[in-house]
């Protein structure tokens, strides 16, 4: 029986657990969910509202990290994490902090460029990931503005240093290496090539929106300096996570 993936729609958490599928080569199907009233069908599936979830024969696993974990405990092949002790902890380790800046802060430099550079975009966005705001048009005009607050642009501007930080310091490993801590694919590489999928869009089928595929935020992807970075990500995508 095919496992189901329990996502939203352009979550880069969501994206982080199908990768995961994608990767392990198992059957899956997705069934898609709206922020609001129907997280309440989460709630009484998981205990808890948040996505993704999997359900696989009798068992419920949520948050990405635990699906990982599951997912190499039933399906060993190809292997998520090592077998030596120290280098497992390393990758959990390094998995731990992509999760958390890239999962706290590239979507925040995306969606700042959204507002301001795609607008009609927007309401596209809202549209796929709220329950009952029909387009959105109306929610996403009341967003721009907000973003302009002092407030927000110092929550952008802490966003973008750390994003690019930690795309500074993965490019950097890829130099040294053709993964992120060594010569095979990790969870720190799934979680790695997952977790930016704000800042280009990859080409896969489940693209929620799929003329967005190779959309980028302009600095990001297009740069030199994550020129390494993003060529390998592209690379993975195409030969292991499409």
């Amino acid at each position: 029986m095919a496992i189901v993936l329990h996502r939203f729609p352009l979550s880069h958490f969501s994206e982080k657990g199908r990768a995961l599928l994608a990767y392990k080569r198992v059957d899956y199907r997705i069934e898609e969910h709206r922020l609001g009233l129907p997280q309440l069908r989460i709630r009484r599936l998981s205990g808890q509202r948040k996505l993704p979830v999997i359900e696989h024969d009798d068992r419920v696993v949520a948050d990405s990290t635990a699906i990982g974990l599951y997912l190499d405990e039933q399906f060993p092949e190809p292997a998520l994490l090592p077998k030596d002790p120290e280098r497992r902890r390393e990758v959990l380790e390094l998995e731990d902090r992509i999760d958390h800046v890239f999962g706290k802060y590239a979507p925040v430099v995306w969606f700042d460029w959204l507002v301001r550079e795609r607008p009609r975009d927007v309401a596209r966005l809202i549209a796929a990931e709220v329950a009952g705001v029909g387009r959105g048009r109306l929610a996403g005009l009341a967003v721009s503005p907000l973003m302009r607050l002092p407030p927000a642009r110092r929550i952008v501007e802490k966003s973008e240093a750390r994003t690019r930080a930690m795309l500074s310091e993965l490019t950097e490993r890829l130099s040294r290496s053709r993964y992120l801590t060594g010569e095979v694919p990790t969870l720190a590489d799934i979680a790695a090539a997952a977790l930016p999928l704000h800042l280009e869009f990859p080409n896969y089928r489940e693209l929620a929106i799929p003329d967005w595929a190779g959309m980028g935020v302009p600095g990001y992807a297009d740069s030199p300096e994550f020129a390494r970075f993003f060529e390998w990500r592209r690379a993975l995508y195409r030969e292991l996570l499409a």
